[in-house]
């Protein structure tokens, strides 16, 4: 079984590295895949042009198999009864540290779901791995992937996932 795994991902040891956004880099990436894991970057909290950017910066530094992660969260839907509970709340927070409460509340990251822009950067970059956090992808873009050659990995981080 071990071997299967190392052969569909094109890896020598048995490591994949986390794709940790914000703190995971192209240069330790890099480093894995070219030590024989799987390195990996994490896109989902940039936009289509920094993974674009990114992917291109990974390639220029390995030959090897790397993974590109997304979020798949479920998209904020806006609430403005909710919204003023949260903004009132984080006022009285803000003000104890001497700061200013945001004005409005909004979505930080662009759910891979909605993305039209990061799934044609990755089928266009053809990584060997692209990986899932907070959710699932739609089975179009499952769809998408698998014609690009891209092995899908995903990350359950809820009983229903």
């Amino acid at each position: 079984m071990k071997q299967d795994l190392l052969k569909l991902l094109g890896i020598d040891l048995p490591i994949i590295q986390a794709p940790m956004a914000g703190v995971s880099t192209s240069r330790l990436a890099a480093a894995v895949s070219n030590a024989g894991a799987l390195g990996s970057i994490a896109v989902g909290s940039g936009t289509a042009a920094q993974a674009r950017t990114a992917i291109a910066d990974l390639r220029r530094q390995t030959a090897g198999p790397f993974n590109v992660n997304v979020f798949t969260h479920q998209p904020a839907q806006a609430d403005a009864v909710r919204d003023a509970a949260w903004l009132a709340w984080l006022d009285q927070h803000f003000r104890a540290q001497q700061s200013e409460a945001p004005a409005l509340l909004h979505e930080i990251y662009t759910s891979f779901l909605v993305d039209e822009e990061m799934l044609e950067v990755l089928v266009a970059a053809r990584p060997a791995v692209v990986s899932f956090h907070f959710g699932l992808p739609t089975s179009r873009q499952v769809e998408f992937l698998h014609e690009a050659g891209i092995v899908l990995m995903g990350t359950a981080t809820s009983v229903q996932e």
